[in-house]
């Protein structure tokens, strides 16, 4: 994917050597209520194929975190984050892409994300996709924010 003449974005699969980088952009891009080092580097050991980085000029520039349930049913995205300057070039999309594909190589058949209710661009970048808003959660994580709660269903000729 090219953002713009010579900027040559890359998708690949996380690495832990990658640990520091996606730490420190996921503060930039959540402040205070980023994932920690520690998430990731667990997240990878437990769902090595649902954790994707987009990667520009050997910078990481997003990334995107999968999982899935027990039952191998119900996979989740449970994080996107695009630095600003890359936002609006298709990165977000690219990633959510690429970890639905890996999601529905495992056999689930749902996948769920949550967003801010008012996050609009990410909301269309989930749209896009083909996840349509199911519900809204009042006070998801107990912080007090609602969330609104968006679903693809994977249809068995996909």
């Amino acid at each position: 994917m090219v953002l713009q003449a010579g900027e040559e974005v890359v998708l690949r699969l996380f690495r832990p050597s990658d640990l520091a980088q996606i730490t420190e952009l996921e503060r930039k891009v959540y402040g205070s209520g980023a994932y920690s080092y520690y998430f990731f580097r667990q997240l990878h050991d437990l769902f090595p194929r649902l954790v994707w980085v987009a990667e520009r000029g050997g910078l990481l520039v997003g990334h995107v975190c999968g999982a899935a349930d027990c039952a191998g049913s119900t996979g989740w995205i449970l994080n996107l984050a695009v630095q600003a300057h890359s936002r609006g070039r298709g990165v977000g999309g690219q990633l959510v892409s690429a970890v639905v594909e890996e999601l529905r190589a495992t056999g689930v058949r749902t996948i769920r994300t949550t967003l801010h209710p008012e996050n609009e661009p990410a909301i269309r970048v989930f749209k896009r996709a083909g996840f349509v808003p199911v519900r809204i959660e009042e006070d998801y994580y107990g912080d007090g924010v609602d969330r609104l709660i968006l679903q693809l269903t994977i249809k068995e000729s996909d």
